[in-house]
């Protein structure tokens, strides 16, 4: 008897200890956490939707030239391209272009837009660096979501 009883209580314990183990641990799924992730997905999808390169003035990789503002190299593979408006660019060089921010440049295009693959950019200088455009995309920026119920 003694040790049918000792067997019933060391029961008793492992199913307490197993449901105590189950109450701490954190919920790792709950609906407040699925419309939170569904709501970021679908933000993303219609930024996704609104960036597109016409809504930027890109055509097959070209911006008109009468659509440039300003071109300023944020480093020397990178320049942000100011559009009239207040829309911008981002342009990519293939390849690293010393000194292009630094020393400014010379864009050589051919006709009155601004190409990828096409136009080049120059360095101005001692070395005269010429590096090829490789691409024109829409820069957006992403704004910092303010908590709900403040001001």
């Amino acid at each position: 008897m003694e040790k049918i009883m000792a067997n019933v209580a060391g029961a008793l314990i492992g199913a307490l200890w197993f449901s105590c183990a189950l109450a701490a641990e954190p919920a790792a799924w709950d609906e407040t956490t699925f419309e939170t992730d569904r709501s970021l997905t679908e933000e993303m999808e219609s930024i996704d939707q609104a960036v597109t390169a016409d809504a930027w003035n890109i055509r097959n990789g070209c911006v008109p030239l009468r659509s440039v503002r300003r071109i300023e190299f944020v480093d020397d593979q990178t320049a942000i391209i100011t559009l009239f408006g207040k829309k911008k660019v981002v342009l990519r060089l293939q390849r690293v272009c010393p000194g292009i921010k630094r020393n400014g440049f010379l864009h050589e295009n051919r006709g009155h837009r601004l190409c990828e693959g096409f136009d080049r950019f120059t360095v101005l200088g001692g070395s005269m660096t010429s590096c090829r455009v490789e691409s024109l995309e829409p820069y957006i920026t992403i704004e910092a979501a303010e908590p709900e119920g403040k001001p």
